[in-house]
Parts: C-alpha cells; sequence; structure tokens
C-alpha cells in the first residue's frame, strides 16, 4: 500500500468523519495505543464506526461482511485499505486463518472486528456474542481491547469511543467450547458496561 495515500485517507477521514459530519471524542485510547498488536472490539451501530477507528489506529485491517464486497470497485478499495470479508453465518475459515496471520505475521498490526458480527438497527438494544474474536486472539497471542461507541448517533452530534483496559484469552478458556461462549459473553457486557452515559 502506498504509505502517502494511506495517510492522505486517514487525515480525511478525521477531518470529515470525525470533525464535521460527527464530534468524536476518544476517551482513553491509551489501553489500545500502548500495545504493538490487539483486536478491537467495538459494539456496532452506525456504518461509519469503521472510519473513526481507522482515522485514527495506524497499522489497522478491518473485517467486514462478505456482502461489501459483491461491487468490484468496492473490493478493490476495501482491499487496498486492509478491509478484507468474513461471510456471517457459517465457518469462514479461509478469513479466520488470514486474520490471525496478519497478527502473527507483524510486530505491530492491529485488527478490528465487531463481535455481534453485524450493525445493530435502533430498538434492538445489542446482539449476540460470537466467539471469533477470542479464537483469533487466542490463536494470533494478542489480548481484546474492548470499545464502547456511542449508539445510533445522527448527524453532526457527539460521539463517545471508549476504550477499555486489554483482555486475554486463557488457554484454559480457548479449549472448551462452553468457556469460550461464555467469555465472549461476558466481552460483550464488557463492551456495553464502558458506556459513560450508562446509568
Amino acid at each position: 500500500m502506498d504509505k502517502f495515500t494511506h495517510k492522505l485517507m486517514k487525515i480525511a477521514l478525521n477531518i470529515i468523519n470525525c470533525h464535521l459530519l460527527y464530534h468524536v471524542e476518544f476517551i482513553n485510547k491509551h489501553n489500545e495505543e500502548d500495545l504493538d498488536k490487539c483486536i478491537i472490539c467495538p459494539n456496532h451501530s452506525n456504518t461509519l464506526e469503521p472510519t473513526w477507528i481507522y482515522a485514527k489506529t495506524p497499522n489497522l485491517n478491518i473485517m467486514a461482511k462478505a456482502e461489501l464486497f459483491e461491487k468490484k470497485i468496492l473490493n478493490i478499495l476495501y482491499t487496498y485499505f486492509g478491509v478484507f470479508p468474513i461471510r456471517r453465518g457459517q465457518k469462514d475459515i479461509k478469513s479466520i486463518i488470514h486474520a490471525v496471520n496478519l497478527l502473527k505475521k507483524s510486530d505491530n498490526k492491529k485488527l478490528l472486528i465487531f463481535p455481534e458480527g453485524e450493525r445493530m438497527p435502533k430498538g434492538i438494544e445489542r446482539g449476540e456474542a460470537k466467539i471469533g474474536p477470542a479464537y483469533i486472539a487466542y490463536k494470533a497471542d494478542v489480548p481484546i481491547v474492548p470499545v464502547y461507541i456511542t449508539k445510533n448517533v445522527r448527524l453532526f452530534s457527539k460521539v463517545k469511543i471508549v476504550y477499555g483496559k486489554p483482555i486475554y484469552v486463557t488457554e484454559e478458556v480457548a479449549k472448551d467450547k462452553e468457556k469460550m461462549n461464555e467469555f465472549s459473553k461476558e466481552l460483550l457486557d464488557i463492551i456495553y458496561d464502558l458506556n459513560p452515559d450508562k446509568k
């Protein structure tokens, strides 16, 4: 990837998406910045959320639903900027292996995965936790950083992105499917508990 183009895109997204279209505030971002490698796991309710995190995170790859890659021009664009597909609702082993290798073969790579697997429409409190992020984190030997993003925000309104403390997947958890499911549910609890406006 052309480093100049990559940097230019981040600057543009930062100005347009983080300051003009929305007013994005990053809280406790040091929890992610202090790590060389990690998986960033936020809740998901706005299609622009990946651009907010991308604009502020060096060496970031993003896992996104395969449907976004169906149009050739979008496929080329997403691939160029480090986005790769995952087929929802099935065991997409190829994408999982790709994600693990991205993290294992680099000294300073970060990966964005939405643990609910899809965007939550307005009126839906939260989705179901997927075990994919935990599995990838264990296989790549990297921590997960839980992140809460203000839900269902309107244009020009304030957005809070809150970074929690890193979480590690132990071998004991990784070797037990039931424990992996429980870990993933607890991860989602932690994400939503980071909401600074939660009463």
